[in-house]
């Protein structure tokens, strides 16, 4: 017998929140309001990386302005109105610096890292499980003890870093293929169209895979799993609710984008008025106009997750709703 989710019987003892056919997106901002903490701890997490991060670009800037000295001419091409001048100026400089320059960078990349993996890891590992265990016992099952799976989480989260090579393996396999069947400085055009194509390619890839890597703490929380195998239940839990979570994202991603839209034309308006405003209040504006979309964008991605996590959890009912019948519950899953 096939059945859909809005017809499924329901087993003696659950309770049931919502629907099992309920707008899945009202559930991410549902558990925003029931759980106060999440919010503030998604900012404290991710702001505690941007400020570390410009912490390290300021340092390192700081030690690049010592370590580079300019000349005479150089300061007179950098402060002048010329484009071409300073174009050329700090070409110059960057040729002259450049075991220095990317010195700083592999430092600054890998410290950047480092902090990243340990932030996600400690905010995202305990918002995570703090949204499984709120839907769990709304939705009455059980899932993997409250433990710290720390490693795990940062496995996964270096995972995620690691990943990024995918994009810098597009523009340098782009840029390779380019050399071998273009000859130098003959068609610039098509050697941009290759190196385009190829990063199109990786980029590709790489949302697949992040979008993989990103879901993948959610199984660690809920079935107390090791990272391999979190890989592999994210990968078969996307590929059983594809359409529904392709949904959610496209609406998340369009409310942010409209949030993006309307904040970038404040914005706009700003800036057009800084020559009869204030410059304390011009820049109060711009920096309070940057936070507003810092924190909106924040409060859609913390959402996104609790939709992620109640479909988990609605496949969790299922599942122990009917343990006679796993084959039956994969075809409704779909």
């Amino acid at each position: 017998m096939c059945c859909s989710p809005e017809t499924i019987p329901r087993k003696p003892g659950l309770r049931y929140p919502f629907g099992m056919s309920a707008d899945a997106n009202r559930e991410g901002f549902r558990i925003l309001r029931s759980e106060p903490a999440l919010l503030p701890i998604e900012l404290l997490w991710r702001w505690s990386f941007g400020l570390g991060l410009l912490a390290l670009l300021f340092l390192a800037y700081a030690h690049l302005r010592q370590a580079v000295l300019l000349s005479d001419a150089d300061e007179i091409a950098l402060t002048s109105q010329d484009p071409f001048a300073v174009a050329v100026s700090v070409s110059n400089l960057i040729a002259g610096a450049l075991p220095l320059l990317l010195g700083t960078l592999a430092q600054i990349c890998g410290l950047a890292a480092a902090f990243w993996i340990a932030a996600a890891t400690l905010g995202r590992g305990i918002i995570t499980r703090t949204i499984l265990r709120r839907f769990a016992s709304d939705s009455g099952v059980v899932i993997a003890p409250d433990a710290p799976r720390w490693t795990s989480f940062a496995i996964l989260n270096l995972a995620r870093v690691l990943m990024l090579l995918i994009l810098v393996s597009g523009y340098l396999g782009g840029s390779l293929i380019a050399a071998l069947v273009i000859e130098p400085g003959q068609d610039i055009i098509a050697s941009a169209l290759i190196v385009f194509a190829s990063l199109v390619v990786a980029c590709i890839v790489w949302s697949y895979v992040n979008w993989v890597l990103s879901l993948a703490p959610l199984f660690v929380a809920r079935d107390g799993i090791a990272p391999l195998d979190a890989v592999v239940a994210a990968i078969a839990f996307i590929r059983r609710n594809r359409s529904k979570l392709r949904a959610v994202a496209f609406w998340n991603g369009t409310l942010r984008g409209i949030a993006a839209t309307v904040i970038s034309i404040a914005g706009a308006f700003t800036v057009a008025l800084h020559m009869t405003l204030p410059p304390w209040i011009t820049t109060a504006l711009l920096v309070l106009e940057t936070l507003a979309y810092i924190i909106v964008s924040d409060v859609f991605l913390l959402a996104r997750l609790g939709v992620y996590a109640s479909v988990a959890v609605r496949e969790l009912v299922l599942s122990q709703a009917f343990p006679e019948a796993p084959d039956h519950y994969r075809q409704v899953a779909r």
